[in-house]
């Protein structure tokens, strides 16, 4: 039953879809001229407005993330979109090839992708 209310307070329908995710952990500085840690991981479901993923580290909650993430190989987008999210909730994975499950929610932020991800989804719930 309580997976059942869960999915009834959901905005938005989740889909089973899976792209690769580009993750930039730490922001490059103006001073020095290193680049942020990017972690790789793949989406278990998405929606127009987020994205449930698997990731081989933990990621802190509430943490603001610049993400891009690969189109599905179903969608005519060829181009990664480029995201700003923040990471709602991340627990320890349930199997050896998820080591953590993280919730990401998509925000809206000028010069992102957001807009174009929303009409892909959408396109994808027909």
């Amino acid at each position: 039953m309580k997976g059942i209310a869960l999915d009834l307070e959901r905005k938005h329908l989740r889909l089973p879809v899976e792209s690769r995710v580009f993750i930039e952990l730490e922001e490059r500085s103006d001073d020095t001229r290193d680049q942020g840690s990017v972690v790789v991981c793949r989406t278990l479901d998405v929606s127009a407005q987020g994205l449930r993923v698997a990731v081989d580290q933990e990621l802190e909650e509430q943490a603001y993330l610049q993400i891009g993430v690969e189109p599905p190989h179903s969608a005519e987008a060829t181009e990664t979109f480029f995201l700003i999210a923040q990471v709602r909730w991340c627990r320890p994975g349930e199997l050896p090839e998820q080591p953590f499950v993280a919730g990401l929610a998509l925000m809206q932020a000028q010069g992102s992708d957001i807009d174009h991800w929303i009409t892909l989804i959408s396109s994808l719930e027909n």
